[in-house]
């Protein structure tokens, strides 16, 4: 069972090799990144960010900005009244708290503000090296499908998870699912006749009819990916 969760995310890591949207290498960036992604596109995150660190460049200069500052630079991005007093009060709670660094501890992480457990799994993977499974929708729907968990809820499928999955690979879990969930194992109506582990699939509902647009979905499908590691790089 264990070699067969490996070569599952193995597979989709060669589908899928570029890092998750969000993971800009620097942990201001990154936590600020995806504080902003809740519940928006990536497109549009990525498209701002470029002019938003231009004006705060790092998070003591975020810290001084007032949450109506901060919102005229994110405003086309949704619930942005709500995410600019998060990123607000998360950047002083860093600069008075941790001296300016963003902590490298799940403990340290989750209290500041806006940030869960979610969250602070990214951060801790993508530019601290420290293995945990950010479990979203996707991670959640993906795993309960494939028959790795039978849970209801994300918080109990990233416990579940954590205890199943090699530490080397857990790393690999989130940046893998989120874009396999977002562009074959969708909701609903998945993809399956695009899925290139459906044969180790437990999912009752498999969606096999191919449809006349299979190669426009195909190629959308590298099309989104190729743009959003462009705009990722240019952050």
């Amino acid at each position: 069972m264990e070699a067969q969760k490996t070569k599952i995310l193995a597979t989709l890591k060669k589908q899928f090799p570029n890092p998750g949207a969000m993971e800009l290498g620097d942990p201001y960036r990154t936590l600020t990144a995806v504080i902003f992604s809740a519940r928006t596109r990536d497109e549009q995150v990525l498209k701002l960010l470029p002019a938003f660190f231009a004006a705060y460049p790092t998070v003591r200069h975020l810290a001084l900005a007032s949450p109506a500052q901060i919102q005229r630079k994110i405003n086309t991005i949704g619930l942005y009244r709500q995410k600019a007093k998060q990123v607000s009060r998360m950047a002083r709670e860093v600069v008075a708290r941790f001296d300016g660094e963003i902590p490298n501890t799940m403990e340290e992480l989750v209290s500041l503000s806006g940030v869960g457990r979610k969250t602070a799994s990214v951060i801790l993977v993508a530019c601290f090296h420290t293995p945990a499974i950010a479990v979203d929708t996707h991670v959640h729907r993906v795993t309960n499908r494939l028959g790795w968990v039978k849970t209801k809820t994300p918080e109990k499928t990233e416990e579940a998870l954590l205890k199943m999955i090699d530490k080397k690979w857990q790393s690999t879990v989130n940046r893998v699912f989120v874009k396999f969930g977002r562009s074959i194992c969708l909701p609903g109506k998945p993809r399956c006749y695009l899925c290139p582990i459906r044969a180790s699939c437990q999912f009752k509902h498999k969606n096999f009819v191919t449809p006349k647009s299979v190669e426009a979905i195909e190629q959308d499908i590298a099309r989104r990916e190729k743009e959003l590691e462009a705009l990722r790089q240019a952050v």
